[in-house]
């Protein structure tokens, strides 16, 4: 299978300097505002910097055995990323992204996560327990994709790898296209009231997206679907069972939006033309540009689905130009959401997908791994490519 490869990686980084000190030191986390000191008192020393060591370790080996160009680090000054990144400045494009200081907290994570997300990287990694998973949450949502590396004390939130070498594991999948599947996963943390009482119960406070490293043709068998008209007929049911109220629709063209758009109730649907869709009625077929940036003005809340050319993998600018870069622009692009069966990712063979919206400023910002919805709970991570 012929492989292909991309120029550049964007990571995240951002580390919780105090992760884990709690631990040894029997404070039963690192929460505590005096905990450097009582660690210290109690000889405990952090032991994260090693954990953040093993995963650039891994992702230099990476590197060094590709053709990749670079992997481009975004990350916090000193103990929150910076001071770790140094040692590895031959090997990587560092950028501090964010001025933390010298005693960072809570606050530090959240709005170095903030700016980090605002960069458009491929993925954001932050080292800590689940108290800094509840930080990253509450700065990037549910849309930046987001693993944790485990260095804390209280580990309940399901978004976090198993071992540093997870972690290298996860990314060289994605590197090499190995397809990955995005889930999304819980964070979780110990509720402090019951805690204070003598009970541990954990706490929901919402999910974030993940790369869950599995192989689509997994995927494929557990699923039981046989062929591309099951997977299409699957996928376009959670679709069509997904759409929300009060939320106009701009459906794309192509084979895939056609099917989806006869199960919602549009009769005789464009194949080659773009229609809209809102709260159960059909508002416009066969749009042209003028009259859907028109249209979109008097709506709060507008969604664009866009479906795979196959064997092309190109998602914008090939038969639905009329979502033109002003539109998405208005729209935002985390309003976009990709749809595709599973055969037609694996038809491509490892070759990225495509955008051509005639702006080059919106083909960088949309250049990096996507969710890619295949079906009910089945997503993958995947890359699309500026072409320059």
């Amino acid at each position: 299978m012929q492989t292909h490869k991309r120029t550049s990686f964007k990571l995240g980084l951002i580390v919780n300097p105090l992760a884990g000190l709690g631990g040894p030191a029997g404070l039963k986390g690192s929460d505590h505002q005096d905990t450097v000191e009582l660690a210290s008192q109690r000889g405990v020393s952090s032991k994260v910097d090693q954990r953040v060591c093993a995963v650039l370790e891994g992702l230099a080996d990476i590197q060094s055995k590709s053709d990749l160009e670079a992997i481009h680090i975004l990350t916090a000054s000193g103990d929150m990323g910076g001071d770790i990144c140094e040692a590895f400045a031959q090997c990587f494009e560092i950028e501090t992204i964010y001025q933390s200081p010298e005693n960072s907290s809570c606050e530090d994570t959240f709005l170095a996560a903030q700016n980090i997300k605002q960069a458009n990287v491929d993925l954001l990694i932050f080292v800590g327990g689940d108290g800094t998973a509840r930080d990253v949450y509450r700065a990037v949502g549910e849309t930046q994709t987001v693993l944790g590396l485990p260095a804390g004390v209280k580990m309940h939130s399901g978004v976090f790898a198993v071992t540093p070498k997870a972690v290298v594991s996860i990314i060289d999948s994605m590197l090499n296209h190995r397809l990955v599947a995005a889930s999304m996963a819980e964070v979780r943390d110990i509720d402090e009231d019951e805690f204070a009482q003598g009970r541990v119960r954990t706490k929901h406070y919402g999910e974030m997206l993940i790369p869950d490293d599995q192989l689509l043709v997994q995927s494929v068998k557990c699923s039981g679907l046989l062929d591309d008209e099951l997977m299409l007929e699957e996928l376009c049911t959670f679709i069509s069972e997904d759409i929300q109220d009060d939320v106009l629709y701009i459906l794309g063209s192509g084979g895939t939006l056609k099917t989806l758009k006869s199960m919602i109730g549009i009769e005789a649907p464009t194949l080659l033309g773009v229609d809209v869709w809102f709260n159960g009625k059909l508002l416009a077929l066969d749009v042209y540009e003028a009259q859907l940036f028109e249209l979109i003005q008097t709506y709060s809340q507008v969604k664009i689905i866009l479906s795979i050319i196959g064997g092309q993998g190109i998602v914008l600018g090939r038969g639905n130009q009329q979502i033109s870069p002003r539109i998405i622009e208005l729209v935002g692009t985390a309003n976009l959401l990709f749809i595709s069966t599973q055969n037609k990712i694996l038809a491509l063979e490892g070759r990225p997908l495509r955008v051509d919206s005639g702006s080059d400023k919106l083909d960088r910002e949309l250049s990096g791994f996507h969710k890619i919805i295949c079906g009910y709970e089945d997503a993958l991570l995947y890359e699309i490519r500026y072409l320059d």
